[in-house]
């Protein structure tokens, strides 16, 4: 007991690594732990209640007795005719939250971060841009030998801009995917979309969520970790990063404790085991243990009794120790002895003792209230970051936000004050209209006493009403037998209905309704319960944002559980890839993932990671980048393929700084085409000038050629025109010459007949 008392109550954390994983130190553990969680942190009593209330508030099933007592109803509820019905006034805001939180997606993100890895980051890049400088050179070179050197070539970054964004948006290491794909793989193997949900919940109904992940029959198992039943050690770190035990408390019976422990406890230990809760956690008060026959298989009356059992782990340190011991070839050979083990006083070889500390976590079940624990020992399947290889990791992700002395207060349990006055209200206002009364008329009798209908009788005052209902009409006797007279109108109405009660509980509502947005930061605008009409669509946004700011700490929370859970997940695909390629079995009949699995290869062994979650871009900053690149192509600043690309990048970071880098690069792209469109045209002109004036040259040679032609033919023609008048001429002269030559013939005849006629007379 002494021993204890030095440490707390726990058992010697120094003691030898044999004696820890004897049982007895595992049940002095894990009963100093349980005792610690119930009495210390008074789970059972404060916390319990406490998380049972928030949670039936968040599900809108909170117990009504507390009301019908504030009503006054004092349990008998015959004289109230309510409808007792919880409001599920802070349901609404719990689904707003959560709807909000599950529609942000997420995304694992790798990163190597091994000095192997950074040096082939940092080498790629550098040949990178060594191609970028010698792009000009490539290209020259495949000019003149006619040999592809340029092939690369168009893919390559512009400038030194372009390579960062490259690097970050694009450039990934083999390991690097194949890591990411085996988280995404093992996600979707454990259905995390339906556990992220439950984890976002607990984070706003308790303020803490945790999840758990292991090895479980050769496959990596994720599983969700209820806070009511979470036992860990005290801790001021929100994500219990510091804790140095963890586990929890779940509710068997003692059919499941016989497969559970598996041959660890005999007959008469299970028996005992049902005896000692008798009567406990809705057992029999009285014990049998009579054997019955179910099924054709033989059982006992306490099978089915239920017991409570501490599953959980805790972290110490163990010394290993090593024997260095030289042997007669010069070399030397490193045996496992245990930690008490001492060198001997006379060896032939040397020897030496290497004693390293090492962090180690120990597992176990520890039925509460016995003596008993099960399943013991070295936990299997160690998380151990690989950069130091040492140190253990709890495989708990927890985290609890604002966390102060172990409490804190969650959404809903700010939201409780609030929404019983508002069901209040509602209660009281529903008594308003069951008690609601109808318009009625104060009547003074003695005007309408004997009222005379002239013909001898009188009105009785009843007849007087009832022709005042039906008709409208009024007779009533303004002088009395006492001669006092009678008020002006004998019949007055009264008023009916709720009257102003009503207006104040109304207020009562809106005013705890303002004051649970008040202190959950969810406005009208982000619920659309009450949006303005005449509100500014820019400050509905600024209304939204600001809502989200007041709830930013849950989503980091979440975040911090996912990234703390993919952490240990990348460590553990780095195990199943490196045993016995344990991940091909994982893997196995999965039809649609089978194809990723092939990437994901030993090498992810070698490699440490650093995790990082990113948010995926929501609807808001989609619309945003959208209008942006529409903006940008109404600008003809952008161009299609390029907004394309740019759409693709889930990164909206990212994705504006490559919107900038291509605009960028358009801009400079018509700038070039522009200036080569002026050479063009200043060429073309220059082009045009010189045709011209070549032209205008020809022109002039052509013309002075013509009329030198012109000349010549018409010289060759007046030639040929003279030449054939001379013919003419001649011939003229020769047929002027024939016909004088023919009229001094006919002359001459005639001068011959008239000699002859002479003669003859």
């Amino acid at each position: 007991m002494e021993d204890n008392k030095n440490y707390g109550g726990y058992p010697d954390p120094f003691a030898p690594q044999e004696d820890k994983l004897t049982k007895d130190y595992g049940v002095r553990y894990f009963k100093r732990m349980y005792h610690e969680h119930v009495n210390e942190n008074n789970l059972l009593n404060d916390k319990h209640r406490r998380y049972e209330k928030c949670r039936s508030y968040a599900d809108g099933l909170q117990s009504i007795d507390k009301y019908k007592d504030i009503v006054g109803a004092q349990g008998d509820t015959s004289y109230l005719n309510l409808n007792w019905e919880a409001l599920p006034i802070i349901p609404k805001f719990v689904d707003v939250i959560t709807g909000g939180l599950i529609n942000q997606e997420h995304k694992v993100k790798c990163t190597a971060i091994d000095p192997m890895s950074v040096q082939k980051r940092h080498q790629d890049k550098l040949d990178i841009e060594t191609d970028m400088v010698m792009k000009d050179f490539s290209e020259k070179m495949t000019m003149v030998s006619k040999i592809p050197f340029n092939q690369n070539n168009e893919a390559l970054p512009e400038d030194k801009d372009e390579l960062d964004l490259y690097m970050n948006l694009n450039y990934k290491q083999a390991t690097e995917i194949a890591m990411e794909q085996g988280i995404e793989l093992t996600l979707y193997l454990n259905n995390w979309n339906e556990i992220r949900k439950r984890v976002i919940r607990d984070l706003i109904s308790l303020n803490i969520a945790a999840t758990k992940t292991s090895i479980l029959n050769g496959k990596i198992n994720i599983r969700y970790v209820d806070p009511q039943y979470l036992v860990t050690s005290y801790s001021n770190n929100p994500s219990f990063q510091n804790i140095s035990h963890a586990g929890e408390i779940i509710y068997i019976t003692i059919t499941e404790l016989r497969k559970m422990a598996k041959g660890e406890f005999t007959e008469d230990e299970l028996r005992q085991i049902a005896q000692d809760n008798v009567g406990k956690l809705g057992n029999p008060k009285k014990f049998s243990y009579k054997q019955i026959n179910y099924n054709g298989q033989t059982g006992h009356d306490y099978d089915s009794y239920r017991i409570a059992v501490l599953d959980g782990v805790f972290k110490t340190v163990d010394s290993i120790v090593y024997e260095k011991k030289s042997n007669t070839f010069g070399g030397y050979s490193y045996n496992k002895k245990k930690s008490n083990y001492k060198l001997p006083n006379k060896s032939k070889n040397k020897r030496n003792l290497d004693v390293n500390s090492v962090e180690m976590v120990y597992k176990g079940k520890y039925i509460i209230g016995t003596e008993h624990i099960f399943d013991y020992g070295h936990a299997d399947n160690i998380v151990r970051p690989k950069s130091n290889l040492t140190e253990a990791i709890i495989p708990y992700s927890i985290y609890s936000p604002n966390l102060k002395d172990m409490d804190s207060k969650s959404v809903v349990e700010r939201m409780i004050p609030f929404a019983d006055q508002i069901q209040l209200a509602h209660l009281k206002i529903q008594q308003l209209m069951a008690k609601a009364k109808p318009k009625g008329s104060a009547i003074e009798l003695g005007a309408i006493e004997n009222v005379t209908k002239g013909d001898g009788g009188v009105f009785s005052p009843l007849e007087i009403q009832d022709i005042y209902q039906q008709t409208g009409n009024l007779y009533y006797r303004i002088q009395q037998d006492d001669g006092s007279q009678a008020p002006v109108s004998p019949i007055q109405e009264l008023g009916g209905g709720i009257g102003g009660a009503l207006q104040e509980l109304v207020a009562i509502y809106q005013y705890n309704m303002q004051m649970i947005r008040d202190v959950t930061g969810i406005n009208e605008a982000r619920d659309a319960s009450m949006p303005s009409k005449d509100a500014l669509v820019g400050v509905q946004k600024m209304a939204v944002l600001a809502s989200n700011n007041a709830t930013r700490f849950l989503n980091q929370a979440y975040i911090n559980i996912y990234e703390h859970m993919s952490k240990c997940l990348a460590l553990r695909v780095s195990d199943l890839v490196k045993y016995k390629g344990a991940y091909e079995g994982y893997v196995e009949a999965i039809g649609e993932y089978s194809m990723k699995a092939i990437s994901i290869t030993k090498d992810v062994t070698m490699a440490d990671f650093g995790i990082m979650i990113e948010a995926l871009p929501d609807e808001e900053e989609r619309q945003m980048m959208e209008q942006n690149i529409q903006m940008s192509l109404k600008q003809d600043t952008l161009r299609l393929e390029d907004a394309i690309m740019i759409r693709t990048v889930k990164n909206t970071k990212l994705a504006n700084q490559m919107l900038m880098q291509r605009r960028k690069k358009y801009q400079a792209e018509k700038q070039a085409d522009a200036q080569r469109n002026a050479q063009m045209n200043a060429q073309i002109q220059r082009e045009s000038a010189i045709a011209k004036a070549q032209a205008e040259t020809a022109g002039a040679s052509e013309k002075s050629k013509l009329e030198i032609e012109r000349l010549q033919v018409e010289f060759m023609l007046k030639e040929e025109f003279e030449k054939k008048q001379h013919e003419r001429k001649m011939k003229e002269l020769e047929l002027q010459g024939r016909m004088k030559a023919e009229h001094i013939k006919i002359a001459q005849d005639d001068i011959e007949a008239d000699m002859t006629k002479i003669r003859k007379q």
